[in-house]
């Protein structure tokens, strides 16, 4: 499969799991060869705040994936902005949980978490979309 066709059928993936979430503002989502579930704080994310960012990875046998590097970067679909590509690194604090902290949501509108995780030689680009409220 070309690159083009995988980046469009994950991101098909994930349009349909985008409305997939646990009870405590937490969403999971499926892959073939891994779960990856993501947590903010504040949940929901909001304008004029950063957040800590929390993912989870768990392999295909529910294993949580160590040892794996996980970066992300926020944006705006079309809306280009300076911190575009700005990458943030996570640490893992145990097994398959990584975390990082966000940039601020300077808007309300339509933003993309877009994480890259790398596991024994394998990189995922995993888009999670999120909209912003504005505060009233």
């Amino acid at each position: 499969m070309r690159h083009g066709q995988a980046i469009a059928g994950l991101l098909a993936i994930v349009g349909f799991m985008a409305g997939c979430s646990s009870g405590d503002g937490g969403k999971t989502f499926e892959f073939p060869d891994f779960d990856f579930s993501i947590y903010t704080e504040p949940a929901p994310l909001q304008v004029g705040k950063d957040a800590n960012i929390r993912v989870s990875i768990m392999d295909e046998t529910h294993q949580a994936k160590t040892g794996c590097g996980v970066r992300f970067r926020q944006y705006m679909p079309g809306m280009e902005m300076s911190e575009d590509h700005t990458y943030r690194d996570m640490q893992e604090v145990k097994g398959g949980v990584y975390e990082g902290r966000s940039g601020e949501f300077s808007m309300g509108g339509d933003w993309v978490l877009e994480f890259e995780v790398n596991c024994q030689d394998r990189t995922h680009t995993v888009p999670i979309p999120y909209h912003l409220e504005w505060p009233e």
